[in-house]
């Protein structure tokens, strides 16, 4: 699942994530809870700026309910404190716009396969 509000990002996004052979479902907002459940996500890819919604707090949000806390969520934006925002929402990772697209496949298969991952 990919939460971005930039469209130019938001096909560069799913483009990457389509060469993993992987179904991609895209939104320009940051979804509902309900919503996520009911769609199931291996994994999110979202922009902490969302809009008038942030990121961040929709991943705190998952990480705090039981029924979506093992979601991998990857935060990804050009705020300048993107590494504390994402400790403090429990992101699993993040990733800095403009990112390398293969640094965020790799994170993006890691969490997939489940391999050990890093994040500084």
């Amino acid at each position: 699942m990919i939460m971005e509000d930039d469209q130019d990002t938001a096909d560069i996004l799913g483009f990457l994530v389509k060469q993993l052979n992987l179904d991609v479902i895209t939104s320009d907002k940051a979804l509902f809870i309900p919503d996520i459940k009911r769609l199931s996500p291996d994994i999110i890819v979202s922009d902490h700026w969302l809009g008038t919604e942030r990121g961040g707090d929709l991943c705190k949000t998952l990480k705090s309910k039981e029924s979506t806390r093992d979601i991998p969520v990857i935060l990804v934006s050009a705020a300048m404190n993107l590494r504390e925002i994402a400790k403090e929402c429990k992101a699993d990772a993040w990733i800095m716009k403009p990112f390398d697209m293969n640094e965020l496949l790799d994170l993006i298969t890691a969490f997939l396969y489940r391999k050990k991952v890093s994040v500084a």
